[in-house]
């Protein structure tokens, strides 16, 4: 008990000493918090002999009730602000004091404190930007036309950070990224540099980004996180060379722990734009080694949009060979948990649309290769929801072009495959009827033709009148039969 009487009167000493050497409103309000924070029942008795020392000072009372106010003691708050009113009537910081008080709760009267602030110092930005900050939650318009009259009384004063900085709270990054934009660069911190970097990302504004991080990295060359989102919108915006060079630059400075999923996502799109699969997937591989990565759970469905991206492009440019390698590294590396099989199913459609492109040897090569994706499906996932699809197309193509005179019965083990999974089906869509009626029209045809099996091929015959009763050919070969 002793000790911590010692403690309260050297600080209370302390105090007293520093009030009348200094006269410093900081200095009470930071020793008033200590106070308060860890002798409470005491602050009180330090707090009155302060204002008694500072009576007419409306400074020193503010600073008390600013550090009641830190504490949660509204009433005593209240209290030393009425007395910094009455030392002075319009001091303004009171008045902003007494406007955060509000603001908590009640945004009409804390903007009615902030106006009184701003009517005794009217180019005083505090309070503007207060009123501004808690007027956001209730008007945008009118928050920002209070940035705008500070702006006019302060033509100084750098409001669109300000407006940024609201925005930033509202979590709307795209309105932030362009209250930034009235900013000059040269004049903002590297903190408010790497926020509207940050903004103009999550915006998709990589132009912008790009733009910003080449200023920011010119200012601030010792913060290489700049390189890093540098590295993010060059690589969302297909400038591949340069993404991998500022992601470079980044993992050459970065402490390990500090590399993202998003890092390797940037470094290995980018080398997937450039062809190079090997080192793509390498990077890309390593996020699966992260742990407690926040983006990490986004990473798939983002891997999987840049690989169909890059796809389609070169698809686009005729380049089908280079699409199949890239969407075969890509199977091999990053197997679907949910639905591989549509996977696969993806990359046979790349080979049927290559083939359409190509005649002769070359086109059956790319049907050879889009039927050996087919195998993997069908021995891999024979209860796949679409598998009737893939086997469809494989037997009618089977048939078209390797057994066009139904000599070897090539097809045939796939179209029974085909009847007997859509068999199954509780109901079928017309399209689906259609491939029933194929399927058993080669079966009867087969077995008639090629079997000699007149009773199975009839059974095949009658089975198409189930999905087609108005089948004329299967009617006249049933009546043939039967003669």
């Amino acid at each position: 008990m002793r000790i911590l009487l010692v403690i309260i009167t050297i600080l209370i000493s302390g105090i007293t000493t520093l009030c009348h050497a200094q006269k410093d409103p900081d200095a009470v309000q930071a020793a008033m918090a200590i106070l308060l924070h860890r002798h409470s029942s005491n602050a009180d008795t330090v707090a009155n002999e302060i204002s008694a020392h500072f009576k007419k000072s409306a400074p020193m009372q503010t600073a008390l009730a600013r550090a009641y106010y830190r504490n949660n003691e509204r009433a005593k708050t209240r209290y030393f602000i009425n007395k910094a009113l009455t030392a002075d009537e319009k001091y303004a910081p009171a008045y902003v004091l007494h406007g955060d008080m509000y603001g908590e709760w009640d945004v009409d009267s804390a903007c009615y404190w902030f106006s009184k602030a701003i009517a005794m110092q009217p180019k005083d930005p505090e309070a503007y930007v207060r009123y501004a900050n808690v007027m956001a939650r209730k008007d945008m318009d009118k928050a920002k036309a209070m940035l705008d009259s500070l702006k006019a009384r302060v033509p100084s004063y750098n409001t669109a950070v300000e407006l940024a900085a609201i925005y930033n709270k509202k979590g709307d990054d795209k309105a932030a990224a362009e209250a930034f934009e009235a900013a000059d660069l040269n004049t903002l911190s590297m903190n408010m540099m790497a926020q509207y970097l940050q903004n103009c990302y999550w915006a998709n504004n990589d132009a912008k980004g790009m733009e910003v991080a080449k200023v920011a990295i010119s200012r601030f060359p010792q913060n290489h996180g700049f390189n890093r989102v540098y590295a993010w919108c060059a690589a969302r915006s297909h400038q591949t060379d340069l993404a991998i060079e500022q992601a470079e630059i980044w993992f050459a400075n970065a402490p390990a722990d500090s590399i993202n999923s998003i890092d390797y996502l940037a470094i290995g799109t980018a080398y997937m734009a450039k062809g190079k699969y090997d080192k793509c997937f390498s990077y890309l591989a390593k996020i699966k080694t992260l742990k407690n990565d926040y983006f990490a759970p986004q990473m798939p469905s983002q891997i999987t949009q840049a690989v169909n991206a890059n796809v389609n492009e070169l698809k686009e440019a005729g380049n089908y060979e280079k699409a199949a390698e890239l969407y075969s590294a890509y199977i091999a590396d990053y197997p679907s948990s949910k639905d591989p099989a549509y996977q696969y199913y993806t990359l046979s459609q790349i080979y049927r649309d290559w083939q359409n492109e190509l005649n002769g040897t070359e086109k059956m090569e790319v049907i050879t290769k889009m039927f050996e994706v087919y195998k993997v499906i069908e021995k891999k996932y024979p209860k796949w929801e679409n598998i009737h699809y893939v086997l469809y197309t494989h037997a009618r193509w089977t048939y078209s072009y390797f057994d066009s005179e139904n000599e070897q019965g090539l097809a045939e083990p796939l179209y029974r495959q085909l009847y007997n999974f859509l068999l199954n089906r509780k109901e079928l869509s017309e399209q689906e009827k259609a491939m029933m009626v194929e399927a058993c029209q080669y079966e009867a045809s087969y077995n008639y033709f090629q079997l000699h099996n007149v009773k199975e091929a009839r059974q095949w015959w009658s089975r198409i009148l189930i999905y087609d009763p108005d089948n004329e050919n299967a009617k006249n070969a049933l009546a043939k039969i039967k003669k």
